[in-house]
């Protein structure tokens, strides 16, 4: 009897011994689970390229001092409206970054659809302007152009000089002149013009 209960207690000793060997083997699941490397969804960047070819593109900007240019991938209301044609970048200067954006259509028919409907809401929170209504609808510097069949729109924290800016989409080939131009300087309300070449004059009702 003694015997028995002998045997039966050094088992119970030899099991309880095995068992805590096993536990202490075990590995908890969260040590050998894979980790995501990262909990926050990924953004793509507004840049998405970087061509330092396009600098030469605005040699004629002699004011400037341009370090680079880089694309948008960005989409705005005037890619709605099947642009044949579009160049969206921001340009890098020491001081400065600008908003350099344009559409080119294939008649003056979605030309004045973009144009019309860019009118809704150029920046963001939108605040919809009428035409020739003078109004502040930007933080910052901006520029409007349209003519027959091309869109125009630059914004920058620096002033824009709208005479340079002429020259430059003339010397490019981009316009001879603009039917609508909303001009905003920063803190102040728009004002419309139109112009022929390098010569623009006041747009009123």
């Amino acid at each position: 009897m003694i015997v028995n209960i002998l045997y039966t207690l050094l088992f119970f000793f030899l099991l309880t011994a095995c068992t805590s060997k096993e536990n202490n083997g075990l590995k908890n699941m969260d040590d050998i689970t894979p980790k995501s490397s990262s909990t926050k969804k990924q953004t793509l960047p507004i840049v998405t390229s970087k061509d330092s070819s396009l600098i030469s593109y605005f040699s004629s900007l002699e004011t400037w001092k341009i370090d680079s240019v880089n694309e948008l991938e960005s989409k705005f209301i005037p890619d709605r409206f099947s642009p044949i044609k579009s160049k969206k970048l921001i340009i890098y200067s020491s001081s400065d970054s600008t908003h350099f954006l344009t559409w080119k259509y294939k008649d003056s028919v979605d030309a004045k659809r973009a144009f019309y409907n860019f009118l809704d809401c150029i920046e963001k929170p939108c605040k919809p302007i009428q035409l020739f209504e003078e109004k502040k609808i930007s933080s910052t510097n901006m520029l409007v152009l349209k003519d027959d069949k091309t869109l125009i729109y630059l914004k920058s924290t620096n002033k824009l000089n709208l005479k340079e800016w002429l020259v430059f989409f003339h010397l490019n080939k981009t316009s001879d002149g603009f039917d609508m131009i909303i001009e905003q300087v920063k803190n102040s309300k728009t004002k419309w013009y139109s112009s022929t070449k390098e010569k623009y004059k006041p747009l009123m009702k």
